[in-house]
């Protein structure tokens, strides 16, 4: 492919030429392209998503079909309203009451009545005087939960446990002979026991109630529980408005830090928008932090702009006609250009936006800065003598193509991300990959002519940032001017002499005592200035060149260091493996938002409660057999078994099913009326149809029910059911993802039954269970595309197989060592190791194609390749770590996710880069490579940034 080398060299140099001639048209073209794609932010809240559902799991999970079942047998009803019982609800709070945690004690005992009568006084608050104003054909009201609730027979649900959970005494003030009529009913039809209690023949959930209980016997009483569970359901529709302000006020009542409500209780809060709210809170923390990282990055980018020139008096000052401040500005608006232009496009498209992505500014700010480094440095590698626009012409030759393989490698391995699964995953590679193409486009149109206009500066000895000429160094003695104004004035009509060579003698030590400091300084200039006696080196090199030539790279390449290296990589890749191999799955959604926010209470509140016992699980039988005939009854009852007696549900005893009420009640009618038991199918349906008119459970009972008659001439038939299984051990993401595989494999044996099961966590289960698949299908392909670019783009093809191995390597790496920092595998740190591959591709990728581009035989090419590479790698590494160094300010799981992906990503890069590599490259790519450079020409192996900071 060397015939495609040099045909891109030559494209890439004509339209540099084209770039100085027309930078004002390049300008202009620029700055239309990102006005008119601004324009597409005007349908940025339009095309927001902030369903986490939607983007957390994939597009075609199985939890969306067996919600569907759900609601396609029992549609939300506002009037007919149960709690627990739908799962399309929008107009949710659920609230979690726990006493404040005693330093020494822990959590109080929430059922002690100083405890109640808080809750209850909270409540009722909550319930009759937490309002929201509403203006109405001119008139105000204030509108109060009873106002907006969820209704069963027009009443709301008023919590009415926390009643049933104080004293029997407390229950209601009653005298005469109704006083005992009550003390019987009270004593002998109410039963609070857990996980069910009893009011009559109604039985009450108490596992989804009351957390953490301690039981006092076999029954299931108990005297202590840390946490009462509260909720309240708001209509939607017409009211629906209303119902979101009043949710919201009711969260920000309970969370108020500043003005607690409770001096004795703390409150976990969750709704339908509290965690899209955590995530946009995110969100907003990261934009000053943007803003934070873009002055580090310009002030780093300015200082390695700036050029140092030795003037004859042997003082260091800056060169401002060299310097290149401007540059350094623009190459940091190109980044930010790149990513409005491509937000405003997408949107325009009308793709949907999330605050997932937010975080890839950060990512693009980087590579544009390792961009601008590439493109300033091999400015100044160029000519003086030469016309700026020869000059122009020669750095994007170089530049653009050592650009063009990182950018396109970086496109296309985000494009391959846009086809997994994963909607959040396909959001985040989308937009970064728009904004990798127009960051490498603003490369050639803006920034190259903004290069361009700083040539003409040089060219005519302009000040930097006066836009004057500069002052004649040789012509002042004023530090100031020497400091502030002066520049190389007339450097390209000089010619570049080579500084004479100061031969370094070694100073006895008894003569001259000298700190081992300034030994090794004298070594390395001795070292260095005597090879700069050799012939065919030129005076231009930078200092960092010097030193990876002639000592970090024969050091490095050394056979001892080899080894050395050997032993290492075996120490690497051994941990690695292992972490690979130990590395923890899943999203666990309490650390999708920030420590501080509200919400984060909740999940702290509820892991220590309902997640280790007490939530409930829906199973829909589809296809019911005859519950009278034994043998189909049989097969039943095979299946409630297996459901009931895995390790992440509890017994029989926390199963709320109508069936076994029913037959309760066939018990009870022979034991005490002597009626006998069906004895037809026909009848046993009929009684059930019957029995569903006087039971107590009936409005939960009928709930669970879907009858195929209308009326009562005919035969009763029953089309569908469910019953709901108490949950225990559902606290981690592995226990979700487990559970959820588990459940679905009991219906799946019993297939004959058509059974569905589902649980509001599936949605993050069944994202859990698309990771690894996600993950090896993203880095496969992402691997073959960049091979098969890395074999186009450079002409030796063992090269491009070495960048290959690398990035494996470093991927394996990442994954192996996130298990060592606590991260875990999800769709946030699958989106950061599809950001890894393109941060090795840029490291990897240069320093193999330097080496494919020197001459000699392998020692020296990889020599070579360090020489050239050296510096910049570890360049354009601290740019990209001082570009993400404020996110560690940020207390957000997905931004620290990002911070520490991106951290070991960078130096395993580094790692590989100036050790792994090159040592794989001289072993794997033997032989001698003949020929050299044109003389007063540049070699193609320095196609990549060296130190901008020069001392001439």
């Amino acid at each position: 492919m060397s015939w495609f080398d040099d045909k891109i060299h030559e494209i890439f140099y004509k339209v540099g030429v084209k770039v100085h001639q027309y930078r004002l048209y390049f300008l202009l073209l620029s700055f239309a392209i990102l006005t008119f794609a601004s324009f597409g932010f005007i349908w940025f809240e339009k095309q927001t998503t902030r369903d986490p559902q939607y983007v957390f799991s994939p597009a075609n999970a199985p939890w969306r079909y067996e919600r569907a079942v759900l609601t396609e047998h029992w549609p939300l009803d506002e009037e007919k309203f149960w709690p627990g019982k739908s799962y399309d609800l929008h107009g949710y709070v659920d609230v979690i009451a726990s006493g404040i945690v005693h330093p020494d004690y822990g959590r109080p005992n929430i059922l002690n009545i100083r405890y109640l009568d808080e809750v209850a006084r909270i409540n009722d608050y909550i319930v009759h005087n937490l309002t929201v104003p509403v203006d109405i054909n001119g008139k105000h009201y204030d509108i109060a939960y009873t106002d907006l609730c969820m209704r069963y027979d027009w009443a709301c649900f008023l919590n009415d446990h926390i009643t049933m959970l104080m004293p029997k005494t407390r229950w209601g003030n009653f005298s005469g002979p109704f006083a005992e009529f009550a003390s019987d009913i009270i004593n002998t039809q109410v039963n609070i026991t857990y996980p069910i209690g009893w009011r009559g023949t109604e039985p009450i959930y108490f596992g989804a109630l009351v957390g953490a209980p301690n039981l006092v016997d076999e029954e299931g009483h108990f005297d202590f529980a840390t946490a009462i569970r509260l909720t309240y359901n708001t209509r939607e529709g017409k009211v629906d408005e209303y119902g979101i302000e009043w949710r919201r006020k009711l969260a920000k009542w309970l969370t108020d830090k500043e003005n607690p409500v409770s001096e004795l209780l703390e409150f976990g809060v969750n709704h339908n928008m509290t965690l899209p709210e955590g995530l946009q809170d995110v969100a907003d923390t990261l934009a000053p932090k943007f803003v934070g990282t873009c002055a580090i990055l310009f002030t780093f980018s300015f200082l390695v702009s700036v050029v140092l020139r030795r003037h004859s008096e042997g003082q260091v000052m800056i060169d401002w006609v060299r310097s290149k401040p401007l540059v350094a500005a623009a190459g940091l608006m190109t980044p930010v250009m790149a990513t409005v232009t491509s937000f405003g496009l997408i949107l325009w498209c009308g793709q949907l936006y999330n605050a997932i992505v937010n975080v890839s500014p950060f990512l693009i700010l980087c590579i544009g800065i390792d961009d601008l480094f590439i493109m300033s440095a091999e400015w100044h590698r160029t000519n003086p003598k030469h016309s700026a626009e020869k000059r122009i012409g020669q750095t994007l030759s170089e530049a653009a193509v050592a650009i063009s393989i990182t950018s396109i490698t970086d496109i296309t391995t985000f494009a391959v991300g846009c086809y997994t699964t994963l909607p959040g995953v396909q959001m985040f590679c989308m937009y970064t990959c728009v904004q990798c193409f127009f960051c490498y486009v603003y490369q050639i149109i803006f920034l190259g002519p903004v290069l361009a206009y700083a040539a003409e500066m040089e060219q005519n000895d302009q000040h930097a940032l006066l836009f004057r000429k500069a002052v004649d160094p040789e012509k002042t003695e004023s530090k100031v001017k020497l400091w502030l104004l002066s520049g190389s004035v007339n450097r390209q009509n000089q010619e570049v002499h080579r500084r004479k060579s100061k031969k370094v003698t070694p100073v006895e030590d008894d003569v001259e005592k000298k700190s081992k400091l300034g030994e090794m300084v004298a070594k390395l200039e001795h070292t260095l200035e005597k090879h700069d006696e050799e012939p065919g080196h030129n005076s231009e090199e930078t200092l960092v060149s010097k030193i990876f030539r002639e000592i970090i790279g024969p050091f490095i390449l050394q056979k001892s260091t080899q080894i050395c290296a050997f032993l290492l990589y075996l120490v690497y890749i051994s941990l690695a493996i292992g972490g690979c191999l130990n590395i923890k799955e899943g999203l666990d959604p309490k650390l999708l938002v920030r420590e501080s926010f509200y919400l984060s209470k909740f999940y702290q509140i509820i892991d220590e409660t309902f997640w280790r016992e007490g939530l409930q699980m829906q199973v829909v039988v589809n296809n019911p057999p005859d519950l009278f005939e034994i043998e189909s009854r049989k097969g039943f009852d095979e299946m409630m078994a297996d459901f009931e007696g895995t390790q992440y549900t509890m017994n029989a005893n926390a199963t709320m099913i109508w069936l076994r009420a029913y037959e309760k009640h066939l018990e009870t009618e022979v034991l005490e009326l002597n009626i006998q038991k069906p004895n037809t199918t026909s009848e046993w349906y009929k009684r059930c149809r019957d029995w569903l008119i006087v039971a107590g459970g009936r409005r939960l009972w009928q709930m669970d029910m879907v009858w195929a008659n209308t009326s009562f001439e005919e035969t009763p038939r029953i089309t569908a059911f469910r019953f709901q299984l108490g949950l225990r051990n559902y606290r981690t993401p592995t226990d979700h993802t487990h559970s959820c595989k588990l459940m679905r494999s009991i219906a799946e044996k019993y297939s004959k039954f058509n059974v569905t099961t589902f649980h509001e966590y599936y949605p993050f289960a069944d994202q859990y269970l698309e990771l690894t698949p996600s993950l090896f299908q993203n880095m496969f392909l992402d691997l073959g595309t960049i091979l098969l670019v890395s074999m186009i783009m450079i002409p030796e093809w063992r090269c491009a197989v070495a960048i290959v191995l690398s990035i494996a390597s470093i991927n394996v790496g990442v994954l192996g060592f996130m298990f060592y920092w606590g991260v875990n595998l999800d769709s946030v740190s699958i989106i950061t190791v599809i950001m890894c591959i393109g941060f090795a591709v840029d490291l990897s990728a240069h320093i193999a194609y330097a080496f494919s581009q020197s001459y000699g035989n392998s020692h020296t090419r990889a020599v070579a390749a360090l020489e050239t590479l050296g510096w910049p790698v570890f360049l354009g590494a601290s740019s990209t770590v001082l570009g993400i160094l404020l996110l560690t300010l940020v207390d957000s799981y997905i931004v620290q996710i990002f911070f520490k992906t991106v951290f070991l990503v960078i130096n395993f890069s580094i790692l590989h880069g100036l050790i792994f590599l090159p040592i794989l490259l001289m072993k794997f790519v033997s032989g001698t490579r003949d020929g050299q450079p044109a003389e007063n020409e540049k070699p193609k192996i320095q196609i990549e940034l060296e130190s901008s900071q020069d001392v001439a």
